[in-house]
């Protein structure tokens, strides 16, 4: 079916349509409404300029006014509620003076005109005889194509349609699955929220299935045999009796895991995925020890030069004892530094290499490079791990992530991937959390001032280094105004200022201070958020704990406490709505990073069906899901892979569709 064929659509209307990103009926009804409105809760007129749904009584008969060639006002008389009586204006709808008649009930969906009182600009009308109680869908603005043309097109669309799903009418059916057509009209003619939710879950499976196949068919594609060997042996005894601490059960039963891959005859691509604290890094090294002592090379790069330092400190303390040579390139070493690293990496004469993304320069070249670790993962773009891949034989791959993802997502977001989860830490962090408003925040900076004199030491994390707006009421919690605040408040005390635009060398220098006891306040934006590991650290106060995503505050908290003993976290709130202290509070009463992410993910986006924070066009995409539909559509996904004949058939029709090219199509019959 072309757009043409459709009933009220013609060729300057397809243009319309085309201009918007519409270009089949395929996109047309994947325009989802970004909000609805309950037919059973109206509101009375009101001049506030602000959008409603008002149930109106007619009590006069449509007058037309033809204004110019290209508008016709059609005006009625109508009262609300509250008997308010006001005049309801339409622009180039001139069958509404024979639609409408005289004591009729109608539902009016627009706003109060900006020029003249006590008049209602209607975008979308509808009889209250006709329209069962649901709820009122309303689509992004589309030029020259009013929201009933729009809704009535769509509704075209998708009477005269049939679908062949993706997941078959027998597996729909096993997991009580609403079949796809009563699903998409549910989404643009929605009768209850309980439905709504169930439409949308079935249409985020139709999409994550093929998702799910593609990834099968990459861990296949992605597992090579690989060109070099490695020793057929454990040496995780060897490599325990080099560290200071005894590995945790976890740790153990990761490194096994990663030996078993690198002793296969197939490459590795595992994600390693910890929460903050659980001990990665260590885990990681384990791989490089073994790659070592067969006789290859490791790199491990990281995001940023002061965790690529910190790395290259640890590998080189317990690598000390041994006779392996531990490397480091990075942005800021000079050209003969950087020549002579080069030079020794070419050569094999060093067998771990730690740093940036100065690893992936062109004339960076490896010996015999078999085993690759990317820290924080999702900070490096496909095309960059495929460069660093391109520099080994055929090199195993664990990439890592201190940021946890709900447990319920990883099946779609790291489908490709063999997944590690290390869900425990070898010092457990004992860290007290509470949340101080502008107008306590004196007694908290006493309390830390006393605590600073005995010895401890603070993190002070900004939003920003600089507020652009003088007025900002949260001016004075910009970074740099923070720093010259407690610089005078803690007169006594050594402060120091860090942010992302000072050079590497200052950067590592602060931090090497803060380490050293040089300083023992720093004030500091988000740069520290992953990686700096100073362990004696043990208060943090994060100005306006608001402006940060949960993630970013979990991240931020595991700075402090690293060592086991007791800290102490501040959230000094400086706007807290019901919204934003609901999420502070949860962070107050969690620590688990997992937990935190479920959290963040089931308050993110969803909610009620009424509102504007629902589905949106996003390029023929689902827009803004709610992401407890998600969170409902992974569980079912998951209860498919356990029944292997069901998960099996799913993937067959998965695979299918992508070797046909047809996962952003529908399928029509």
């Amino acid at each position: 079916m072309e757009l043409t064929e459709i009933t009220g659509i013609g060729n300057k209307r397809k243009k319309s349509l085309e201009n918007s990103g519409i270009f089949s009926v395929y996109d047309l009804i994947k325009f989802f409404p970004y909000k609805y409105y309950d037919f059973s809760k109206t509101e009375p007129f009101c001049e506030d300029g602000n959008v409603r749904l008002i149930r109106a009584t007619v009590i006069s008969t449509p007058k037309i006014v033809k204004v110019r060639a290209s508008l016709t006002i059609i005006t009625c008389k109508v009262s609300d509620e509250n008997n308010h009586f006001f005049n309801a204006v339409w622009y180039n709808q001139t069958y509404i003076k024979s639609a409408l008649f005289l004591g009729e009930e109608i539902f009016l969906y627009g706003k109060n005109s900006p020029s003249k009182k006590n008049t209602f600009i209607v975008s979308i009308y509808r009889s209250v005889e006709k329209q069962k109680l649901g709820y009122l869908p309303v689509y992004h603005t589309i030029e020259g194509i009013g929201q009933k043309i729009l809704s009535d097109a769509i509704n075209f669309v998708l009477e005269k349609l049939a679908f062949s799903p993706i997941i078959p009418a027998n597996i729909s059916s096993n997991y009580n699955l609403l079949p796809v057509k009563e699903a998409y009209l549910e989404i643009h003619r929605p009768t209850n929220e309980e439905l709504y939710k169930r439409a949308i879950q079935r249409l985020e499976l139709e999409n994550f299935v093929p998702l799910m196949a593609i990834n099968e068919k990459n861990k296949l594609t992605n597992k090579i045999e690989k060109i070099q060997q490695y020793a057929k042996i454990s040496l995780i005894n060897d490599f325990q009796s080099l560290l200071p601490f005894n590995l945790t059960t976890t740790q153990i039963s990761a490194v096994n895991e990663i030996e078993t891959d690198l002793l296969s005859k197939f490459t590795m691509n595992r994600l390693l995925q910890g929460d903050v604290g659980s001990g990665k890094t260590v885990v990681a090294f384990y791989g490089a020890f073994l790659s070592a002592k067969s006789g290859f090379q490791s790199a491990i790069i990281a995001p940023t030069e002061i965790l690529a330092v910190q790395h290259y400190e640890f590998a080189r303390q317990i690598f000390s004892k041994t006779n392996i040579n531990v490397g480091i390139i990075t942005g800021s070493m000079t050209h003969s530094q950087k020549n002579h690293i080069i030079s020794c990496i070419k050569s094999g004469e060093i067998q771990i290499v730690i740093g940036t993304h100065s690893i992936l320069s062109e004339n960076v070249n490896f010996n015999n490079l078999a085993y690759i670790v990317i820290d924080e993962q999702h900070r490096f773009g496909v095309q960059q791990r495929k460069n660093l891949s391109s520099k080994g034989l055929s090199p195993d791959i664990l990439v890592m992530s201190a940021t946890p993802i709900p447990r319920s997502l990883s099946l779609i977001v790291y489908g490709e991937l063999d997944l590690t989860i290390l869900n425990s830490r070898p010092k457990p962090q004992n860290i007290l959390t509470n949340i101080v408003t502008r107008n306590k925040s004196q007694d908290m900076w006493n309390y830390i001032n006393e605590k600073l004199k005995s010895g401890s030491k603070l993190y002070v994390v900004c939003a920003k280094i600089d507020e652009e707006n003088e007025n900002d009421s949260t001016n004075k919690f910009s970074a740099k105004n923070m720093y010259d605040y407690l610089s005078k408040l803690l007169a006594n005390q050594k402060v120091g200022l860090i942010y992302g635009k000072l050079t590497r060398e200052k950067q590592n220098q602060i931090i090497s201070d803060f380490k050293n006891n040089v300083i023992n306040v720093l004030v500091s934006t988000t740069i520290v958020e992953v990686g700096v590991d100073i362990p004696d650290a043990d208060l943090m106060v994060i100005a306006t704990p608001e402006r940060f995503g949960l993630a970013t505050l979990h991240q931020l908290r595991g700075r402090i406490g690293r060592n086991g003993t007791e800290a102490h976290c501040f959230c000094l709130a400086d706007n807290l709505n019901e919204k934003s202290y609901e999420r502070i509070l949860y962070f107050k009463n969690h620590s688990d990073g997992f937990d935190i992410a479920e959290f963040d993910l089931k308050t993110r986006g969803s909610g009620s069906i009424v509102g504007t924070n629902q589905h949106g066009n996003d390029n023929g995409l689902f827009g803004k899901i709610s992401t407890e539909t998600i969170l409902l559509s992974t569980e079912i996904l998951s209860k498919i892979k356990t029944n292997q004949s069901d998960y099996e058939f799913v993937l067959d029709v998965g695979k299918k569709l992508y070797e046909d090219n047809l996962l952003s199509k529908v399928i029509f019959n």
